[in-house]
Formats: structure tokens, C-alpha cells, sequence
């Protein structure tokens, strides 16, 4: 959606890609809040050293918070701050390591091997960083080396803690390999070790990012994978010898901590002040595409932005647009809202598109109205938008059917890599929602639908809860015009599953544009 001009891209709205645009930019567009909490974790400033998990759904900036944050601390003498983690161990040796253990036990087995890739990795940095060498004794860090080798290997430069969880997962091809190295008392040992050695160094501040795409591939073996790593990075945070020197920040995706918030624990997390949850709701949104439109450059803007101001109706010239399949007219801001999943990365794709529509249009003298060029880009975008959250949810019934020891058997990626087998799962809820055929439908036929889709994907799938955790489904007590549709978002996380007792159900607007299903009634989908 982005045009190039030479070597720079031509992008108004900025880069909607946080971990690929370089951080001048970043902080060049970034959107603040001001530091309200009326805003929740959206007012994180990046110089909020308090900060641990940043929670949000794919495109909620979670990335760019985190780069905020490692910029900063980059930047402070008295810290040392690593570059953020990327570099993911596959979604095979995820698939693995979780097939190695029964569901019962898999969440506890998942934090003692992030507990032990963070302590290798910690160790890495003492060994090989120049900041951090000068102030440990590395005699000391040699008879590490002697002792503990049964469990450590001799680093040759700095590690992530991301390799060192792949390197533990490979190294060991069976359950009870894997067990029995995680369980070694010498662990304990290097623990306290390590405690003592970071005592003399400057704060130690390592970043783990959560890259949504190998997330999508298999949502069910990830979510365990960070759920593991979201308990342990608590854990540490209260640990008495390595909470206040060791400051591990990661981010985790929002159904990751839905399901902290379903167990026991839900009470100890709540307000938690070292959480940040990214809760883009409709209003926050507004001001994030307002303050975008108000940093535009005035030679996009149709309408006279120097006596109104800059704002949505001014940049596009008209303040309303007509629905033609609902024959009514509709405020121009709801209209472009309403077909995005309100995400600051839907904006920034949405307001980039339709900037260059104009241009484009401008360019070639293209005899469309203001309102023609709106509704053909917004229509594009709807149905990429659609698209794409539809071959996520297709990713996640894909990987949610995987016989368990696939990994072991070396047939893990026909259900996670395989693009037929995945497209052919699109397809089918595709089906599923054509047969349906509308955008707003009543419960009866809801359940109708479940059992449709079970002859499909099987008894133990649970199609509709996956459109309903990635935002293509929602509800509404009753049906009236001006009562707003609850979709899963951030405020929503004890309902992890979709409640089947609600009235009126209705499909995301996107759907409308990638599935061609019916607008039913007057009045559009209100958020």
C-alpha cells in the first residue's frame, strides 16, 4: 500500500510495520496520550522504567512501545540496555516442546525453560559485553565455566534469550532429556551466582518482542509459549536477588493474557502496575487518527484546513458519505472506523491508502467523485483487512486440529506451514460464514452454524470462539439502532470463549468486503 519515490518511502501516515521503520521515525509519528491513565498503558512514556509486559492484539503497537522504551533506556548511562529479541525459535521447536508434556503441567514447563534461557543468556552478556565485563571478576566467571558445564556450553559472544530457547529445546529430543537437564540442582546454584555477580553491574534491561506473524502460525502452541514466559517474568520481578537488577520486558499477546486473567491468578495481576495493556478502544482510536490527520502535510487536505482546521472532513473534503446497500447517510469518521479493526496499524495502512488514492486520482484525471475514490479504497482495505484476519483464523483451526507428537514425527508444519492445507481451512469458514450470509443473525442460527462448522473441523473445534478472539464476530443484547456491538478487545479479556447466550450476533463490517455477505437493517455496525 506504500509507494516508493527513490530511496524513501512516501508514507503521510507513517510506516505500519513497527519493527521495520527505523526509531527516528518511530518517535517522529508517535502519537502520545499525555501520560493520563484515563488512557491506561497507552500513556506509556519511554521513560517509564516500571514497565514489564506490554499486552495487545496484532497491529496494536506493542512493537513500537517496546522499541519507545529501549530507545530510552539505551540512551541512560546508569542502565544497560540490550537491543530487543526477535529472532523466534520456529514454530516447529514450539510445537515440540509443548508435545513433550501433558496439558496439565505444560504452562510450569514452559517457565522453567524460559527461567533457564534467561539465565545462559544473562551469563552470555557477563562473559562477552565490554560494559559489563569491567565490573565482574572473571576469575569467578571462569570457574563458572568449569563447574557448570553440564548445563552450560562455553558462549563465544552475547546470546538471546530467544536462541538460548531453541539451542535447550534442540539439544534435547525427548521428554525425559529435557526434564531431566531442566531439573538439574545445579540451576538453582548458578541462580544465586548470578544474583550476586549483577549486583556489581548496572541495571540489566533485556527486551523480548512477540512477533505476531509466528504467532498466527500456530496460536494454540505460542500462546503457551508466552503464557510460560509472561509467569516467569513476574516471577523474577519479585525474586530478591535478581528483581531489582535483572529487568526483563517483554510483549505478549492479548488472548495470552485472557486466559492469566481466566485462572486463579486473576486477582494478583489485576492493575497490576508493571503491566501495560494497549486498549484501543473507539475513542482512543479517534484521537490517535485525528492527531495523524493533524500532522499531515497540507497538500493532502481537499477541504479548507486553514479556516476549519485540520480534522477527518477537512483532509477528505466531506464530513458524511452515503451508504448505497443501507441508503443512508453516515458520518465519515464512523464510516472509515467501523471497516478497520481499531488497530493504529488499520489507520496508518487505511489513511496512507486513501492519500494516495487522491494523488493517484489527481494524477490521472480520473473522473471519480470524493465519495466514489472513498468507498472503492476503503472497500480494498476492508477486504485486505478481512483477509487477512480470516487466514489468521484459518492458522489457528489449522493448528488446533494438529495430532499431538506431529512435532516428534516430523509432520508439524502440514498443519502450521503447509499454505494449501491452511488456504483449505480458509475456504472452508469462508463457507461457514457465507451459509450464514449476513452480517447481523440471531441465536438460533448461530447454533445452527456451530454445527455446520463441526461437520466441517471436526467435534472438538470451536470455529466461532476463533472469530470472536480475533475480533471477526461480536454481539448485542438487543436490536436496537444505537446499541453499540461488543467485540473481544482488551476490556473484554474474561470472555475467551463467545458467549452463546446473547441475543443478535454480527459479523465485523470487513466481512462485508471479503466475503460479500448481506447488510441487514438501516443502520451500519455501531462500536
Amino acid at each position: 500500500m506504500t509507494e516508493v519515490k527513490g530511496t524513501m518511502a512516501v508514507s503521510p501516515f507513517g510506516n505500519p510495520d513497527g519493527s521495520r521503520a527505523s526509531i527516528f521515525e518511530i518517535q517522529k509519528d508517535f502519537v502520545t496520550f499525555g501520560g493520563s491513565s484515563v488512557w491506561g498503558g497507552l500513556a506509556t512514556k519511554s521513560e517509564d522504567l516500571t514497565a514489564r509486559v506490554i499486552v495487545g492484539r496484532k497491529g496494536s503497537g506493542k512493537t513500537i512501545y517496546l522499541r519507545c522504551l529501549q530507545a530510552y533506556a539505551s540512551e541512560q548511562e546508569s542502565l544497560y540496555a540490550d537491543q530487543i529479541q526477535q529472532s523466534l525459535p520456529s514454530t516447529e521447536n514450539i510445537i515440540k516442546f509443548c508435545q513433550f508434556f501433558d496439558e496439565g503441567i505444560l504452562t510450569e514447563k514452559w517457565m522453567i525453560l524460559w527461567h533457564r534461557a534467561i539465565l545462559r543468556s544473562v551469563l552470555s552478556h557477563l562473559m562477552h559485553s565490554h560494559s559489563l565485563r569491567e565490573h565482574v571478576d572473571l576469575a569467578r566467571i571462569e570457574a563458572i565455566k568449569n563447574k557448570y558445564k553440564g548445563i552450560l556450553r562455553d558462549f563465544g559472544t552475547v546470546l538471546s534469550i530467544y536462541s538460548q530457547v531453541s539451542e535447550i529445546i534442540l539439544q534435547n529430543n525427548t521428554s525425559n532429556q529435557i526434564t531431566k537437564y531442566l531439573d538439574d540442582p545445579l540451576w538453582m546454584e548458578l541462580e544465586s551466582i548470578i544474583g550476586d555477580l549483577i549486583k556489581d553491574c548496572p541495571p540489566i534491561c533485556l527486551y523480548i518482542d512477540a512477533v505476531d506473524e509466528e504467532f498466527a502460525h500456530a496460536p494454540m502452541y505460542w500462546h503457551r509459549c508466552q503464557k510460560g514466559l509472561f509467569y516467569q517474568t513476574m516471577r523474577l520481578l519479585r525474586d530478591a536477588k535478581l528483581g531489582g537488577r535483572l529487568h526483563i520486558v517483554i510483549c505478549i499477546r492479548d488472548i495470552v493474557m485472557s486466559s492469566v486473567y481466566k485462572s486463579e491468578h486473576r486477582t494478583r495481576y489485576h492493575k497490576e502496575p508493571h503491566i501495560r495493556i494497549l486498549n484501543w478502544d473507539k475513542e482512543a482510536i479517534r484521537y490517535f487518527f485525528q492527531e495523524k490527520v493533524r500532522n499531515l502535510d497540507s497538500k493532502y487536505f481537499r477541504g479548507d484546513h486553514e479556516r476549519n482546521g485540520k480534522n477527518i472532513s477537512t483532509w477528505l473534503g466531506i464530513s458524511s458519505i452515503y451508504n448505497e446497500a443501507r441508503s443512508v447517510k453516515e458520518n465519515i469518521l464512523d464510516y472509515l472506523l467501523r471497516h478497520t479493526r481499531l488497530l493504529p496499524r488499520d489507520i496508518v495502512i487505511l489513511g496512507n491508502s486513501l492519500c494516495h488514492a487522491f494523488e493517484r486520482a489527481k494524477s490521472f484525471s480520473e473522473k471519480k467523485s470524493t465519495e466514489q475514490i472513498i468507498r472503492r479504497t476503503v472497500s480494498e482495505v476492508a477486504n485486505f483487512f478481512g483477509n487477512e484476519q480470516l487466514t489468521i483464523c484459518g492458522n489457528q483451526i489449522a493448528s488446533n486440529a494438529m495430532p499431538k507428537h506431529a512435532a516428534q514425527h516430523g509432520y508439524s508444519g502440514v498443519y502450521t506451514g503447509n499454505q494449501e492445507y491452511i488456504r483449505g481451512a480458509t475456504e472452508d469458514l469462508k463457507l461457514i460464514i457465507d451459509c450464514i450470509g449476513k452480517d447481523k443473525f440471531t441465536q438460533a442460527e448461530l447454533r445452527i452454524a456451530c454445527h455446520q462448522a463441526k461437520d466441517l473441523f471436526g467435534q472438538d473445534s470451536d470455529t466461532f470462539s476463533v472469530l470472536w478472539q480475533n475480533g471477526l464476530l461480536g454481539y448485542k443484547y438487543y436490536n436496537h439502532d444505537d446499541e453499540p456491538t461488543t467485540f473481544y478487545s482488551e476490556t473484554k479479556m474474561d470472555e475467551f470463549q463467545l458467549p452463546l447466550d446473547k441475543k443478535y450476533y454480527l459479523f465485523h463490517s470487513c466481512l462485508i468486503d471479503s466475503v460479500n455477505i448481506r447488510p441487514i437493517g438501516s443502520s451500519p455496525i455501531r462500536y
